[in-house]
């Protein structure tokens, strides 16, 4: 079970379900194609191929965590916003008290359509949470909910 189902208020419903992205796991792939690929050039790059592969491994297992570890959900009463699966950090607010976001995307997330989220909340509180997948559908959802309870 989630960290987010578990921690549903009663008679709370998940709207909309975020993850970060998967180009987390760029770096890693990458470098186990060039892992990959060293041997081919034979004598000592197959030992330095071995060796990136480790490190490609290891960056993989990095990104793995990143990227489990990462929940964002939009609720008909809160914003809840989990990283980390050793060291937590979470963000849950309510939607009465959300000013406003802010969404950042550069070129590539445009492309890879990820991006950088802030929650800007009463008294001024700004929460980043970086690498969001679609980010202007969690926009557009805690919108969506901020419309229908000033309605």
């Amino acid at each position: 079970m989630s960290y987010i189902d578990r921690h549903l208020l009663s008679h709370e419903r998940v709207l909309y379900r975020a993850h970060l992205s998967r180009t987390v796991f760029a770096r890693p792939t990458l470098l186990l194609l060039v892992a990959v690929g060293l041997p081919l050039l034979g004598g000592a790059a197959i030992g330095l191929g071995a060796l990136l592969g480790l490190i490609a491994l290891g960056y993989g297992l990095g990104a793995w965590i990143r990227y489990a570890g990462c929940e964002f959900a939009v609720t008909d009463k809160r914003v809840i916003m989990k990283t980390g699966l050793i060291r937590r950090s979470s963000l849950e607010i309510l939607l009465d008290r959300v000013e406003s976001l802010i969404v950042e995307q550069g070129l590539l997330g445009r492309l890879f359509d990820y991006g950088s989220v802030w929650i800007v909340g009463t008294g001024g509180t700004r929460d980043p949470f970086h690498r969001i997948a679609d980010p202007m559908g969690f926009r557009r959802a805690v919108q969506e909910q901020l419309a229908s309870r000033a309605a």
